[in-house]
């Protein structure tokens, strides 16, 4: 197969020009495809290959001229390839959140994003201005995380507690659901882990230290559907500052446990009290204490949390991986940066002249063991008896200081990790696939856990080309092999005129099978993750 499109380059080239924003930051509403169109096919789809892959991401990002300040503060845009009989269809839609539907009729920013406040309303008097500053803010439900399918429903995840379901053949918007509705929290993550048997586990976030962080459970219906009025909270962690709650984009679960970070980057709730009346943004409130150590909390999910403290150097944590027991020791995987620096890297200025790809702080993979039994434990003593270069040593104190093993020591860069969730969610695997999202590589890597190497799918161009995304592994029914499946990546063109596409991978060899190209014309906006369902045709 040929490692270039058909389609036209840009006049540019594959470099930028002055004050040049990437092609997929342009779109504006009426560019969404709502109705699914058939896409050209390149190579062949292994037959077995038949469902929809749905993905979620920041789309628009201009209302009446006015940007918002931040790529996380984009409003939801859905897309969904529809693979059958070898044949891709494409379809997107501009979600019509609450959010959306207020900003477009005022014709601006109304509800406050992660980095952009609502601008006030010039018709309202100034006492009316004033009030307003005293009343709480309403969370946006502009859902342009996540999606979730539970039975046979789909769900729109973002950071905030409110959720929408999503119409699986149109992606318009069929209902919303609420956590504030039955449990006293500000936010939920966009990451819930999903049981074999229809459950939802998921982390909320309350501003009350006593109860910082809750782990809460949503069992299933009959039909397999969220039951959502029978959410509880299976147990709770408090904030180990009073005056801060930490930040947390996912969490951790093994088959017996939970793994809550309390990272060092944190809410501040005084800033939160004064949020309207200083003008800052959500963002604004987060701060870094960059001198202060990451603690993992360990819950088990009977809602008891282990009395051992496990600390390790700061660090700030988006993802997960995955987490498993082997041998009285929980084995956390994630990807980790040294600091915060990478999400200032993503405010709307950043984009200009992709000098986001220029951020120093590069994400890579993190391997930490916990011993769950340190009764015993020597101080001093490294308790870690995996076959791994992590470190786990008792305190003094008796705290347990934890240290990482890379798996690849130095120039992994590495994002929207994704496993093979269906087989090997909280269970002892071995490969790991992500995306070189924002950074200067155009790339698709498969981590090798057992044999510490890399192998790789570079997309096509330069540097300044295209946009790899997040890559979801589809298992091959009846497959023996933890890798016997296939890899399905939106690989977005950042350039005018340059076609996107989807590209299908064969997870063990990492070559390309087939790849499903976009008109030109047709715009493949920015998605962050996806769910691919094999009921939805």
């Amino acid at each position: 197969m040929s490692s270039k499109t058909d389609a036209k380059q840009s006049e540019n080239g594959s470099s930028p020009t002055d004050g040049e924003y990437p092609y997929w930051m342009s779109f504006k509403p009426g560019d969404d495809q709502v109705e699914p169109i058939k896409l050209q096919v390149k190579g062949t789809i292994p037959t077995w290959v038949k469902g929809s892959l749905y993905r979620n991401g920041s789309g628009l990002f201009e209302i009446n001229n006015q940007k918002v300040n931040h790529v996380f503060d984009g409003f939801a845009v859905l897309v969904r390839f529809t693979i059958q009989d070898g044949g891709v269809m494409f379809q997107s839609h501009l979600l019509d959140s609450e959010t959306w539907e207020k900003c477009y009729k005022a014709k601006r920013i109304v509800v406050d994003q992660f980095a952009s406040n609502a601008l006030p309303d010039p018709c309202k008097s100034i006492f009316s201005r004033i009030f307003s500053v005293f009343q709480p803010p309403k969370g946006t439900d502009n859902t342009a995380v996540n999606i979730v399918e539970r039975g046979d429903e789909l769900w729109a995840f973002t950071e905030t507690p409110k959720v929408n379901r999503i119409d699986p053949k149109t992606l318009s918007k069929s209902g919303q659901s609420d956590f504030t509705d039955y449990l006293a929290v500000h936010l939920a993550t966009a990451h819930p882990h999903l049981e074999p048997d229809g459950t939802l586990y998921n982390l909320a976030t309350c501003f009350n230290y006593t109860k910082a962080f809750n782990i809460v459970k949503i069992p299933p219906n009959s039909n397999g559907n969220l039951s959502w009025d029978q959410i509880e909270v299976v147990g709770s962690f408090p904030s180990k500052w009073k005056g801060t709650v930490g930040y947390n984009h996912s969490f951790g679960m093994t088959e017996n446990f939970f793994v809550v970070l309390e990272q060092p980057y944190a809410f501040s709730i005084p800033r939160l009290l004064i949020k309207k009346i200083a003008s800052y943004t959500v963002n604004d409130c987060i701060l870094a204490y960059p001198k202060e150590k990451t603690l993992f909390n360990v819950m088990t999910k009977l809602g008891v949390n282990l009395k051992t403290k496990y600390m390790s150097d700061p660090m700030f944590v988006f993802h997960f991986i995955n987490c498993y027991e082997k041998d009285k020791q929980l084995v956390v995987d994630f990807v980790f940066y040294d600091d915060v620096g990478f999400i200032d890297k993503l405010y709307m200025e950043y984009f200009k002249d992709y000098k986001y790809k220029e951020t120093d702080s590069k994400p890579k993979f993190g391997r930490f063991v916990l011993p769950l039994d340190v009764s015993k434990a020597v101080v001093g003593k490294n308790l870690v008896t995996l076959d791994s270069k992590a470190t786990a040593t008792l305190q003094e104190d008796g705290s347990v200081y934890l240290t990482p093993d890379l798996i690849i020591e130095e120039g992994l860069v590495m994002e929207l990790p994704q496993i093979n969730y269906q087989h090997y969610n909280s269970k002892e695997y071995r490969y790991v696939y992500a995306s070189t999202i924002f950074s200067k590589f155009n790339k698709i890597h498969k981590l090798d856990l057992k044999e510490r190497k890399v192998v790789t799918y570079s997309t096509d161009g330069e540097e300044f080309d295209y946009f790899p995304g997040e890559p979801i592994f589809v298992p091959k029914p009846g497959g023996k092999r933890e890798d016997e499946g296939v890899l399905l990546a939106p690989i977005t063109s950042n350039i005018a005129g340059l076609a996107s596409y989807l590209v299908i991978i064969d997870a063990e060899t990492m070559k390309e099978v087939a790849r499903a190209v976009l008109p030109a014309d047709v715009m493949m906006t920015l998605t962050f993750h996806g769910t691919f369902s094999t009921t939805k045709l």
